[in-house]
């Protein structure tokens, strides 16, 4: 019975060598080191989700460095694009640099300069996560 089970455990242990060199698609290769992006972004996660009374999910903004990568998604309905790693950092760098969010402001501050920023200020459901580059963890949420 031994010998049958080698080669399956073989085969599992190649299966996942194989799907980690596929890579991930949402890696940004070109994003700054993380101690420049938190001190640029004021952050190092920044998860949005925003739906509006047209569209569910209209807005899904993702953002994550750590010590070994970075990861991007940028989908925005309303202007029918779709996209992850380098393009949606190169789209994304300019409105975290404009949104300036810090672990200090209140609830209706950072809901109204992302939505501003992202330019879906009439929205029905607003769902912001957030690491701060301190590690203080914060979520804002509006239902409307």
């Amino acid at each position: 019975m031994k010998i049958k089970k080698y080669p399956l455990i073989g085969s599992v242990m190649m299966s996942f060598l194989l799907l980690g060199a596929c890579g991930d698609k949402e890696e940004v290769s070109d994003a700054p080191d993380k101690d420049t992006a938190q001190s640029e972004f004021g952050f190092q996660s920044f998860d949005l989700d925003v739906d509006t009374a047209d569209q569910k999910d209209a807005i899904e903004a993702s953002f994550d460095i750590d010590i070994s990568e970075t990861e991007a998604e940028y989908v925005n309905q309303i202007e029918s694009k779709n996209l992850s790693g380098n393009d949606a950092y190169v789209e994304l760098e300019p409105i975290f640099k404009k949104i300036g969010l810090t672990k200090d402001m209140s609830k209706e501050e950072v809901i109204e300069k992302v939505t501003q920023a992202f330019g879906v200020e009439e929205y029905t459901e607003f769902d912001l996560e957030v690491e701060f580059s301190d590690g203080d963890n914060q979520e804002f949420t509006d239902r409307k």
